[in-house]
């Protein structure tokens, strides 16, 4: 077998020393380049047409565009613009991490990469039956903790909490998971928000703040609102919250939506209506200069466990966890 490889590699070389081979139009490329594939695939999703989009957008993600790897990563997770397929998209968000994993995380395409380690880990979480892919919550966790310390992406910041909050993968520690969660609420994420309200205002594990942590349920309900879908637990929270809370715990925690970056007092406005979201475009762009990585938060003051005292969110996890640096510029797009 070694033979017929050295063989064919002869042969190779060969041809490649004898000078370049007629190609006939026949055999031309497909697309003048892969950025203008890319351009063609996002065209024809947008006139709905997925069998146009679906080879040209393919054509461009096996040359490293990052944007037609992210459109069919996020088509096929979700089934709005393709048939939803869990075996695709796994494999997409793969070759993103795989190829963005060390990008800095202040390259304007960072997002993506992080955005990768979030639903491959929630894929590791749950587990894909399609690929038989058993679910491994301790792998998700490792995915979770690089998007969350290195990327400083709120979402996973999130799912890493839950992890800890339920020893799901994990050795449960409340102290890390109220951190995490102060530090994805500080960047107005709704779910973080959410959650950390109820903790502080049930005072459940840790030392009861009902104040804060109804401010914190109102600020979630001001922003999910103000984005254009609340998801029904955290509009059922409010409520309950808000309404098993007297008019002196009120008055506090609306005082308090300033510091927490609220800009009205969330109780006082009443449910609006759902208007869709619109989509934004992604660009593809060439990374920015490389940067120290942010370091991982400390312990909130704010909302410290009444036991495990302290505990600050752990560090990155490097690139021990099976997602190499590819040899590419990242974000580039190779021709």
């Amino acid at each position: 077998m070694l033979m017929c490889n050295r063989l064919a590699l002869g042969a190779l070389a060969a041809l490649v020393t004898m000078g370049p081979v007629a190609v006939s139009a026949d055999d031309a490329p497909p697309y003048a380049s892969a950025t203008e594939a890319y351009r063609q695939g996002v065209s024809a999703l947008k006139s709905d047409m997925p069998a146009t989009a679906v080879p040209a957008l393919e054509y461009a993600a096996k040359r490293g565009v990052l944007g037609a790897q992210v459109k069919l990563a996020r088509g096929y997770a979700s089934g709005r613009d393709l048939p939803k397929d869990a075996v695709k998209a796994f494999s997409y968000f793969q070759q993103i991490a795989d190829q963005q994993a060390d990008i800095s995380p202040r390259s304007p395409i960072a997002k993506y990469a992080a955005e990768a380690f979030v639903a491959l880990g929630q894929y590791y979480l749950e587990g894909v039956p399609e690929m038989s892919l058993s679910s491994n919550p301790a792998y998700a966790g490792q995915l979770f903790r690089h998007a969350a310390s290195y990327f400083g992406n709120a979402e996973a910041q999130y799912r890493l909490a839950r992890l800890y909050m339920n020893g799901d993968g994990v050795e449960k520690n409340v102290g890390l998971a109220v951190n995490w969660l102060a530090t994805a609420a500080k960047k107005q994420h709704p779910a973080s928000q959410a959650t950390l309200g109820e903790i502080l205002w049930r005072g459940e594990e840790v030392r009861q703040r009902r104040a804060r942590g109804l401010a914190l349920i109102m600020l979630a309900h001001e922003n999910t609102v103000a984005g254009g879908k609340e998801p029904e637990w955290i509009g059922a929270l409010y409520q309950e919250a808000f309404g098993k809370s007297d008019n002196a715990t009120r008055k506090d925690a609306e005082a308090l939506l300033p510091e927490l970056g609220g800009v009205r007092a969330a109780a006082a406005v009443p449910p609006l209506p759902s208007p869709k979201a619109k989509a934004t475009e992604i660009k593809v762009m060439p990374a920015a200069g490389a940067s120290e990585p942010p370091v991982a938060p400390a312990a909130s003051a704010d909302a410290v466990p009444v036991s495990k005292q302290g505990g600050a969110p752990a560090a990155p996890i490097g690139l021990s966890i099976g997602f190499g640096a590819s040899g590419t510029e990242p974000g580039g797009i190779n021709p």
